[in-house]
């Protein structure tokens, strides 16, 4: 995609230069001048839109990922999180926000794939736009209760 995004701004420079060559060049009415502009304006429009949507387009070279699990459950778990993010959220996760929460889902699970895999399968069920850790209650451990008997 980087490619075409680098070729779709190199013709953008190349029709500004041919533009200005021909405003220069051109001898035009007064009237036909004013009408110019209005081309003009409209061109500094488009420039503007193809600067702001510059900022979605990855302009740096993707790192090599490293996930810290090498389970096939893991792999597939992780690449159903990744579809999920972009189906779900919309979020295109690159190769820097991939390794980050690689790196952060091997940080709270303790490098537990069993537990990270958990955490993604948890996160993707109840809808959240990212994984954390679920702390789950000690159910070995009855809750006190008040000196009448109630649990609250």
């Amino acid at each position: 995609m980087i490619n075409q995004w680098n070729a779709l701004c190199q013709q953008v420079s190349l029709l500004e230069t041919k533009l200005l060559e021909f405003v220069e060049s051109a001898t035009l009415s007064a009237s036909q001048q004013k009408k110019l502009q209005k081309y003009i304006c409209e061109w500094n429009k488009f420039k503007k839109l193809n600067e702001e949507f510059d900022q979605y387009i990855s302009p740096f070279d993707p790192i090599k990922v490293k996930s810290p699990f090498d389970q096939d459950d893991f792999r597939y778990i992780w690449k159903t999180w990744k579809e999920y993010m972009q189906e779900q959220h919309g979020r295109l996760m690159r190769s820097r926000m991939e390794q980050m929460s690689l790196d952060y889902l091997a940080e709270i699970s303790e490098s537990n794939p069993d537990l990270a895999v958990s955490y993604l399968r948890y996160a993707m069920a109840n809808g959240y736009k990212s994984f954390f850790k679920v702390e789950t209650k000690d159910k070995t451990n009855p809750a006190k209760s008040d000196k009448y008997g109630s649990d609250f």
